[in-house]
């Protein structure tokens, strides 16, 4: 989870529909859902993955989705290594170079996703969705689940100043959230 492996994670569903009994893709959706709602408690109106695409804009999912999953996760007999796995805001992983000055460098624990799609001239490209769902351990000692999302960006005429742009104000609301 440091660094994304979409590849990676897209075998991890095949592996997890094995497991299942599943022998499609679709059979192992059809589990990871199953799992998602009865294990997890994750409201089946809050989320649709329709495709074993990492990335792709027809998954879906609400903040609800997100932070009700990463609650169970919290409580499971994984939530260490889970939690550790994930980058660090301004130390390690996807989110080395982001928020590296602030106050919540080091207790933001999140995963981010991006998804640039083309654009509609099928020549620039847009920034659909900038996700980052985790953890923050608080200034006050708390521990909270939370998901930021950001929907239909823009334009990316640079990758570094436009993507990493919006993972600034994300590492900055991720702080903000620290402190308070």
């Amino acid at each position: 989870l440091k660094v994304s492996l979409n590849l990676g994670a897209n075998l991890s569903l095949s592996l997890f529909g094995v497991d299942k009994g599943q022998t499609t893709i679709q059979g192992a959706l059809g589990a990871e859902r199953q799992t998602l709602i009865d294990q997890y408690r994750v409201p089946p109106d809050q989320f649709d993955f329709p495709t074993n695409g990492s990335g792709t804009p027809d998954s879906q999912a609400s903040p609800t989705a997100l932070v009700q999953l990463l609650t169970q996760m919290a409580k499971s007999p994984v939530a260490q290594p889970y939690q550790a796995a994930l980058p660090v805001l301004g130390v390690d992983g996807s989110l080395a170079t982001a928020g590296t000055t602030l106050p919540g460098k080091g207790h933001v624990f999140a995963k981010p996703g991006t998804t640039i799609m083309p654009g509609a001239d099928g020549e620039t490209l847009e920034l659909k969705a900038q996700n980052l769902a985790g953890y923050i351990e608080t200034k006050s000692g708390r521990k909270v689940a939370y998901a930021l999302m950001v929907n239909d960006a823009g334009p990316v005429n640079d990758l570094a100043a436009d993507v990493g742009g919006v993972f600034e104000d994300e590492a900055t609301i991720s702080s903000i959230i620290y402190e308070n």
